[in-house]
């Protein structure tokens, strides 16, 4: 895939359109008791388990970026804030950015919302993102406007 797409939460809009994840540090989780991570074999500090509490609606926060490959779910997700940013993948590795696609890390029954064909990305360093991915913004809507 060329791009994918993002529907920007208030903090990212207010720095300029960037991708700010929610925490910093490795992308990696321990199992929490009750709960999927329960499966056999239990891993620690491991990536699955990551993604897993990633996608929760709950939203453990971690240092991954919700994405998706298409433009329609990003506008979906941008019915609070009005912005989607196009993200390009050939400039990810470039800036030290790994690309977990959900559905090759979870069963089906694990993902939250199969249709997003969600795609977390992670800065290798935990640091912030670079603008430079950020190939185009799609501002539905400002702000300012009163939403309903």
């Amino acid at each position: 895939m060329k791009y994918l797409y993002r529907a920007l939460r208030k903090e990212e809009i207010d720095a300029g359109n960037i991708l700010i994840p929610k925490s910093q540090g490795p992308f990696r989780s321990d199992p929490i008791f009750g709960t999927m991570d329960m499966n056999f074999p239990i891993e620690f500090e491991s990536v699955t388990n990551a993604i897993r509490h990633h996608q929760w609606q709950s939203g453990i926060p971690t240092s991954g970026v919700s994405t998706t490959p298409h433009f329609e779910r990003a506008k979906f997700y941008a019915k609070r804030n009005g912005v989607i940013v196009k993200i390009d993948c050939q400039s990810l590795t470039k800036f030290g950015i790994i690309e977990y696609d959900v559905d090759g890390y979870l069963k089906p029954g694990e993902i939250s919302v199969p249709e997003d064909d969600e795609i977390i990305l992670m800065k290798e360093d935990g640091g912030s993102f670079p603008k430079e991915i950020i190939v185009g913004v799609n501002i539905l809507w400002t702000q300012t406007k009163n939403k309903q």
